[in-house]
């Protein structure tokens, strides 16, 4: 799935400044999409081709895909549909990814085998579900309407469009709730309150009946999601009292659909959300962590390499020379980290903590090189895209090399192999780095593509983003679970950095 460290006092200062800004100006834009209930198609085009991405989520069950390079250009869509489908939400999931939920009524599923998705052009794509089948031994909860008549066609920038409006900005402190409700009470669990434990380390949700939930960080909004459903408001929320010591800046506690709840907690500075727990089927907790006082700034912690995770199995070979004059800067940007996991896939692989593995091994290798190698992120922390291309501006870095895994569904595990993007002037070094890796690796070839990632494009120098595998692909799942696989997939692309380096160093 797509997404993205140095060691030099000076870096440090340089870096310390950096801050998140917004979203990227160039980019794809969805243009319209429609869905047909009667037919149970999505449609969906694009101003640029896109490659969508999609897994089915279940509890409740949701089909999710997402849109790389395409933004949303406006507030989070939510259009109620009927019958077996409850809801089609559109957001921006990141500042580069646009993502779809079709959401089924609770009680119901679909066979991922039968999920159908076909390009009519790169800008314009069908998607077409079969019919939701009931969970066996779950009661389904369908609402009396009628799905045959319902067709959801919505135009970007049109008149016609309906959706919720944005959420009211408010000061810390501040606690936000609206309630839209149309299903009878009793069907759904209340939320009577959200509340701040004694000790400040718990968010504690209440409801009236058992509750099950999703959650997840949501980086559009830099907040973190919880999902309850299916869930309505209390007339009366009872909030918490927030002040400037509280664990929590923002919180905001809203009716998103006629069965859905959603909290969205934005933690205080330097404050860790942790995992919900759920301490009775009523009750849910969500974990808030303040650091310890010892603890090391995030800026200066992204500034060491660590020591190499074991030494390489096969050495980078003693031909390739170290660099005639002085020693390049290579940023190496293994993606995702913190509460943004990145891809999810067999046995619960997780992107993060391969290509984290991976970028080490990689920086290691280079600086035995001769090449001062660092890295945007040195252990399991977020961090934003701009933040990552800054840090390869302010030290004159010669190549910017971004890590990620890739994943499609679950239910595709016959789709494997590697994939490396560039954008301009990232070319040479992509196909480098591209035919390091399949000479070494042997892992199936799925081609150097140009891609408008926001790391790509807004990086002056040469840069790629290597997507070493598929999490959710039978054979690289089971490779990149191995350690020795991944030291060997490192080592491949060293190597082909410093062939790009030495050929461009030769040519001056």
């Amino acid at each position: 799935m797509l997404l993205i460290k140095g060691f030099v006092p000076n870096y440090l200062l340089l870096v310390s400044s950096l801050l998140l800004l917004a979203a990227p100006a160039e980019a794809s834009k969805l243009e319209s999409w429609k869905f047909d209930a009667s037919q149970n198609q999505l449609e969906f085009t694009t101003d640029q081709g896109v490659q969508p991405k999609a897994q089915l989520v279940a509890d409740p069950t949701r089909l999710v895909i997402d849109l790389p390079g395409v933004v949303l250009g406006r507030p989070m869509v939510s259009e109620s549909v009927g019958g077996r489908i409850q809801a089609i939400r559109i957001g921006q999931l990141d500042r580069e990814t646009t993502r779809l939920v079709i959401e089924l009524v609770p009680g119901y599923t679909l066979d991922p085998n039968r999920i159908k998705f076909r390009g009519v052009t790169a800008r314009q794509w069908l998607i077409q579900l079969p019919a939701p089948q009931p969970i066996a031994g779950v009661a389904p909860q369908l609402p009396t309407s009628n799905p045959s008549a319902v067709v959801v066609s919505t135009a970007l920038g049109s008149s016609s469009v309906t959706a919720p409006a944005p959420p009211t900005p408010s000061s810390v402190g501040r606690f936000q709730h609206s309630a839209q409700t149309n299903l009878a009470a009793a069907q759904l669990a209340t939320i009577e309150a959200v509340e701040l434990d004694n000790s400040g380390t718990q968010l504690v949700i209440r409801a009236n009946q058992p509750v099950s939930y999703t959650s997840r960080w949501d980086r559009s909004l830099s907040a973190y999601r919880i999902e309850i459903t299916p869930a309505q408001l209390a007339k009366q929320v009872k909030g918490p009292q927030l002040d400037a010591n509280s664990p929590i800046l923002q919180l905001r506690v809203r009716q998103e659909n006629s069965q859905t709840v959603a909290i969205l907690v934005q933690p205080a500075s330097r404050v860790q959300v942790g995992q919900v727990s759920q301490l009775s089927q009523r009750i849910l907790a969500l974990q808030l962590q303040r650091p310890q006082p010892t603890q090391t700034s995030p800026v200066r912690a992204i500034a060491a390499i660590p020591a190499a995770p074991s030494s390489p199995s096969n050495p980078l070979p003693a031909q390739i020379p170290r660099m005639p004059d002085g020693r390049p800067v290579v940023i190496i940007d293994p993606g995702h980290g913190g509460p943004d996991p990145g891809a999810i896939g067999i046995s619960g692989l997780q992107e993060k903590g391969i290509v984290l593995d991976i970028g080490t091994r990689v920086a290691v290798l280079l600086q035995q090189q001769g090449i001062q190698a660092f890295l945007t992120r040195n252990d399991d922390r977020d961090l934003g895209l701009e933040p990552r291309v800054q840090m390869a501006e302010q030290v004159n870095a010669a190549v910017f090399v971004s890590i990620h895994a890739n994943a499609i569904s679950l239910s595709r595990p016959d789709v494997n192999g590697l994939e490396t993007y560039y954008y301009q002037s990232g070319e040479e070094l992509a196909r480098m780095i591209h035919q390091s890796i399949l000479q070494t690796t042997g892992v199936q070839d799925r081609r150097v593509r140009t891609a408008r990632f926001y790391v790509l494009r807004r990086t002056s120098m040469p840069s790629v983003l290597v997507e070493v595998g598929f999490v959710t692909g039978q054979d690289d799942a089971a490779r990149l679970s191995n350690p020795s696989y991944r030291n060997q997939m490192a080592e491949a692309i060293a190597r082909g950095i410093l062939q790009y380096l030495y050929r461009t160093a030769q040519q001056r």
